[in-house]
């Protein structure tokens, strides 16, 4: 069955930004899992695909060669109003540019519930195709911040979680209020210390969290890296924690 999104299908993928979603095909005869992954702000889903699988291992493969029966969903998020700027930019998540993890984060809400639902209407799609349990829902930056609230929201059990460079928005009301959770979808979580973008200690706070929330979390943090999967491990990592994921 066809997803019903606008989908552009990345056989070649190229440098032009795109409102659509794109999708890399599995190779491998079988499709056997999904990954969804969200893009950061002022970004666009056919540029994060490009880059990510630019992305190698230490064998010099992207991960849709380590993973030939994956399906990878980028999907670009809809453009969001800004209240610190006069025009509309592309987030996959929130309305406002990183400032402080607590701040004005009202201005957010309505933005963030029209993403959580369009994800969640995302991994519906999915799971005509797949079983939910293998499905991976993931991002980087606000994507991932996207992605997490998506998951402490929703009621589904993911077959895992991959998040880069991120943090978890309304961390203090969430750790107030949130019961531990009885979701068992395994997490890796990622973060460079001398990422200039989100401070590791933001990401660090978000591993925490997740942890004392009940999550059984893998965490990766490198000294070097900066806002972006890291050049020599990256991969690497996500592939070992993959491996285990889909082994399940």
């Amino acid at each position: 069955m066809a997803s019903p999104h606008n989908e552009c299908i990345a056989d070649s993928l190229d440098d032009s930004p795109s409102d659509s979603t794109t999708i890399v095909s599995p190779t491998a005869d079988a499709h056997t899992h999904t990954i969804i992954f969200l893009h950061g702000r002022e970004d666009f889903s056919s540029d994060l695909a490009q880059y990510f699988f630019d992305s190698k291992s230490s064998d010099d493969r992207s991960m849709a060669e380590i993973f030939p029966s994956i399906r990878w969903v980028f999907p670009t998020a809809k453009l969001r109003f800004s209240a610190q700027r006069d025009f509309e930019f592309s987030s996959s998540s929130f309305t406002e540019a990183l400032k402080g993890p607590e701040e004005r984060q009202e201005l957010m809400v309505p933005g963030l519930r029209e993403s959580i639902g369009e994800i969640v209407e995302i991994v519906k799609d999915e799971a005509t195709l797949v079983p939910v349990g293998n499905i991976i829902l993931g991002g980087i930056s606000q994507g991932c911040a996207t992605a997490v609230l998506t998951l402490l929201a929703s009621d589904v059990e993911l077959g895992g979680f991959i998040g880069w460079c991120s943090w978890l928005p309304f961390q203090q009301a969430i750790e107030r209020i949130q019961k531990e959770s009885k979701d068992t979808t395994p997490i890796f979580l990622a973060h460079s210390r001398d990422d200039e973008t989100v401070p590791f200690a933001m990401g660090e706070g978000l591993y925490q969290t997740l942890e004392r929330l009940g999550f059984n979390v893998t965490w990766k943090k490198y000294e070097d890296g900066g806002h972006w999967i890291h050049a020599e491990h990256g991969v690497d990592d996500m592939s070992t924690f993959l491996e285990d994921v889909m082994k399940d």
